[in-house]
């Protein structure tokens, strides 16, 4: 139903008073809208009335007269409204009120107050059919901006549970309407996390503590681990896999994330190895994940399995590739199961603190220590 609001119009009218003026445009618009519904109008002297009917009642068209600075400061303030500004305001004059129009610049249309009705209607017709098309094309642009903002949520949604690479790049083969991520190869450092004890330290715990215990944890890890340009892979439960290109920034976050959980009640064994890995697609066409496979992180998560809860242990490879020259006393080997060869690891955290280190480890890292190993 088309509804028009009449403010101010107190100007004297052709063929009696303003009511009988309205019905009249009234009616015909009714005839040249083919309404069902014979359009209404509210007449208010008021400001503060308008402004509640604006808000409490769809309106189609303001009708206005000029007499009162008040209503052209009201109209102008409306028109500068985003809510508002597609509203048609037609404005009312007579001869003696044209030095006002200067004060109007937002009005859509502006009449004469003696314009035969036809001829007001012919006027009103094009502004209420373009207030209704420009109501449905917002309407629709609404509905599309509600669609968007839910699929950026969604998208914010996915980003939180899956490795930031693989969404980097699902993104970038989307862009090239691939729904297919390639498998690659690249040399890589793998940090492996675990919590030791934390089966037994589940079974006295409520299952939220125990949630609130890890995401506590991994708060850390994760922060340390984005800021210096590394990856989450995955959280297995009491476990991570985090991977950064270059292994010296694999061994500092390994050792800020230790030192920041040295207070925590959880302690966390870490391990770092460096070498070749896959990233691949594991899963089927209805369920897959892309994650990193290969003996580079299984070989992590074997040093991790030896180091002791608040360690890190680094493989010789990942101290090497890093160029970090370490003592001889902190150098383990270990003989894993189906390895033909011995395993050497450092124990980089114990070295960094007892050097006095800790707090910034880049700082002379390949600074050669007397005794120490090449």
């Amino acid at each position: 139903m088309e509804r028009l609001l009449v403010l101010g119009l107190r100007l004297p009218l052709p063929k009696g008073d303003a009511s009988f003026w309205l019905e009249t445009i009234t009616r015909d618009l009714s005839q040249r809208l083919s309404l069902s519904e014979k359009p209404v109008f509210y007449l208010v002297d008021d400001i503060e009335k308008a402004e509640k009917i604006l808000f409490e009642t769809y309106i189609s068209c303001i009708l206005g007269g000029v007499q009162t600075d008040e209503t052209l400061s009201f109209i102008n303030a409306l028109k500068a409204d985003e809510l508002f500004r597609h509203l048609p305001v037609v404005l009312f004059t007579s001869s003696t009120q044209k030095a006002k129009l200067e004060d109007i610049p937002s009005a859509d249309l502006i009449l004469d107050i003696s314009t035969p009705v036809e001829s007001i209607v012919d006027y009103l017709f094009p502004l209420l059919r373009a207030k209704e098309y420009t109501d449905e094309l917002e309407k629709k642009i609404s509905t599309l901006q509600d669609e968007l903002m839910n699929k950026y949520l969604l998208i914010d949604l996915i980003k939180r549970y899956i490795p930031r690479t693989v969404w980097e790049r699902a993104n970038s083969f989307a862009e090239e309407q691939t729904i297919f991520i390639p498998e690659y190869e690249e040399e890589v450092a793998i940090l492996y996390g675990d919590i030791m004890g934390f089966t037994r330290m589940a079974e006295h715990r409520q299952p939220k503590e125990v949630i609130d215990l890890l995401n506590e944890a991994y708060s850390v890890v994760t922060d340390v681990v984005y800021r210096e340009g590394g990856d989450i892979d995955k959280f297995i439960g009491d476990a991570f896999l985090a991977v950064h290109t270059d292994p010296l920034k694999a061994i500092q976050l390994s050792l800020e994330i230790q030192d920041k959980l040295q207070s925590k009640p959880v302690k966390f064994r870490l391990g770092v190895h460096y070498g070749p890995v896959i990233r691949g697609n594991v899963g089927s066409d209805l369920r897959s994940d892309n994650t990193l496979i290969g003996d580079t992180v299984n070989t992590a998560a074997r040093i991790q399995g030896v180091a002791t809860p608040g360690e890190v242990l680094a493989s010789e490879a990942a101290v090497h590739k890093a160029g970090i020259v370490i003592p001889r006393e902190y150098k383990r080997e270990m003989q894993f199961r189906g390895k033909e060869e011995p395993l050497v690891v450092y124990d980089v955290y114990r070295f960094f603190k007892e050097s006095g280190r800790l707090s910034n480890p880049l700082t002379n890292l390949t600074v050669h220590v007397p005794g120490s190993s090449n």
